[in-house]
């Protein structure tokens, strides 16, 4: 049997499976929830040991998911989550980029033209949500949006929430009148939620992790050397007797993030989100999207691999159980969906993998192009050595494409790179619509994340699981993510609501496939998106199927 019918015949067998199970037939509450950073080989490595929300979850429909883009950071993933569209078709091709009209490195969710430097909106996002298209079908609906990041907030949120907010540091959760209304009714659940918060830790400085930990976890301490930074293994980091931090120190809000109290504050505020917008209590299915950032910031800072996320695996599972708990207790018919937005690999040095200097890379790259050109100034935007950007002035432009070229030669001469593609070959690059995301070839997964206005010059892949990044001091990151690696696309994707039957999917879904999934579960019709509907018991009308493909129409040069 060959691979694709072999395909056709699980997925014809699992969605048969679901069938059994509906949902729903009108929840009054769908709540979408981001693990940012919550690999497919991390969730699975601690399933066994779940006791709450994430057990709960995990008895559902269980999808091993993918980001079917190359560029595996924050802000692209999370805008595959709830819009239907890769990258490519939502213009957020990284975190940051370099924009060539106004010749400067842009953040996902800047304001162009704000006075206000921290102005956080959603104008770079080119397409719609699925709370966009909820509000569009059904003006009464209500759509929030919370996180630990305001890329992750606005992503999920789009560019119609009824309230969206992110995690700020030192000011609590906070809004943007760019990224949603700022009205008293949006502000009050904030500012309450942040005084209360900060008068008790006034009182009591905070405990960020647990003084107690499981002896699981416990035997995974050990000191590690990483790049130049050195760990002592001690998990939970212990900054004062009995773990407290007070929140006055230099340092606290950097050690806030990268702690299990970070989800815990998100959780707790989103329950009071539930209440404040009387979310699953008004005639129409409203949204409620949840991003949960603690483990990407225990992930780069710890690695994924240590004492210290074996910690947050557990606080994650056990906030997530109390939340859901709150939920059942308001006896609102809902459905839960869980995703990440990347995957993530342990550090090198704790699995025998390479090491990569990037900025050595860089700025050696810079600096051979200075010679080869005779240029007198740094040609490259920024520092990055998986995305590079070229910065010419305007008479070296003619030289563009010789730039290139040599910039592809002396990168592919590196021991460290495994392939280099400039962004006419990618530009060139069409996918099957049929083609199965397990099999997309490295150009394939490229294109997925490419825009010609917004994407570098050149693309960078390094060895499977090998970590880019030199730490030298703590907080620098020991372990991360972004290249078109399976181990930073593969994700889960669970669905779950009272009553359904477990089942562990055969068929591999999209990030992408979310979206128009859960639109006809909230009677929304989905426009026409890159990814489908997956029959998960509900039933894919015509309306949530897609009329057409980023993968038919990739960018062309």
């Amino acid at each position: 049997m060959t691979t694709r019918l072999a395909a056709i015949g699980a997925a014809l067998l699992s969605a048969t499976a679901a069938a059994a199970a509906p949902p729903p037939a009108r929840p009054k509450l769908v709540v979408a929830i981001s693990v940012d950073q919550l690999s497919y080989d991390l969730y699975e490595r601690y399933r066994p040991t779940f006791t709450g929300g994430l057990k709960r979850l995990g008895e559902g429909l269980v999808f091993a998911g993918y980001q079917s883009h190359a560029v595996t950071e924050t802000c692209p993933g999370h805008s595959t989550i709830l819009t239907g569209a890769h990258p490519a078709r939502t213009g957020i091709v990284a975190n940051s980029w370099y924009d060539r009209v106004a010749a400067s490195i842009v953040y996902c969710v800047s304001v162009d033209g704000a006075a206000d430097p921290e102005a956080r909106g959603s104008g770079k996002l080119r397409v719609d949500t699925l709370g966009d298209w909820l509000k569009a079908a059904r003006p009464g609906a209500r759509s929030v949006a919370v996180s630990g990041k305001d890329r992750a907030a606005i992503m999920m949120a789009g560019h119609n929430p009824d309230a969206v907010y992110w995690w700020a540091d030192k000011k609590g959760f906070s809004t943007s009148r760019h990224a949603g209304p700022t009205t008293p009714q949006v502000l009050a659940p904030a500012e309450a939620f942040n005084a209360a918060r900060f008068a008790a830790w006034r009182a009591s400085p905070p405990q960020l992790w647990p003084t107690e930990i499981s002896g699981a976890c416990a035997a995974m301490q050990a000191p590690h050397r990483f790049g130049k930074l050195e760990l002592t293994g001690a998990a939970p980091p212990q900054t004062a007797p009995g773990g407290v931090l007070p929140p006055t120190v230099p340092n606290f809000s950097e050690e806030l993030r990268a702690s299990p109290e970070l989800d815990r504050m998100t959780l707790a505020f989103a329950d009071q989100l539930v209440d404040s917008f009387r979310l699953g209590q008004g005639p129409q299915t409203d949204l409620l999207a949840i991003s949960l950032s603690a483990t990407d910031y225990v992930g780069h800072r710890y690695g994924p691999g240590g004492a210290e996320m074996c910690v947050q695996m557990a606080a994650l599972d056990a906030g997530l159980g109390g939340f859901l708990d709150r939920l059942d207790r308001r006896g609102v018919p809902y459905v839960v969906m869980l995703t990440a937005d990347h995957g993530s690999v342990d550090a090198a040095e704790r699995i025998g993998a390479d090491r990569v200097d990037g900025r050595s890379i860089a700025r050696g790259l810079a600096e051979h192009l200075q010679r080869a050109f005779g240029l007198a100034y740094d040609p490259l935007a920024g520092r990055g050595a998986r995305q590079i950007a070229l910065r010419l002035e305007p008479a070296d432009e003619p030289r563009r494409a010789a730039v290139v070229a040599s910039a592809k030669a002396w990168l592919k001469a590196r021991p460290e790179v495994v392939e280099v593609y400039t962004a006419a070959e990618i530009a060139k690059v069409r996918v099957p619509a049929d083609k199965p995301v397990t099999e997309l070839t490295l150009p394939e997964r490229f294109v997925e994340s490419f825009d010609p206005e917004r994407s570098g010059d050149l693309f960078v892949t390094y060895a499977e699981r090998a970590t880019v990044g030199m730490p030298r001091a703590l907080g620098d990151s020991v372990a991360g993510h972004g290249s078109p690696w399976d181990h930073d696309r593969r994700v889960p994707i669970l669905f779950w609501w009272r009553g359904v039957v477990p089942t562990l999917e055969a068929r591999p879904m999209e990030t992408v496939d979310i979206a128009p999934t859960l639109a006809p579960l909230m009677a929304v019709p989905a426009p026409p998106v890159d990814g489908r509907c997956v029959e998960i018991g509900q039933g894919c009308g015509a309306a949530a199927q897609p009329v057409g493909s980023a993968k038919e129409s990739a960018p062309t040069p």
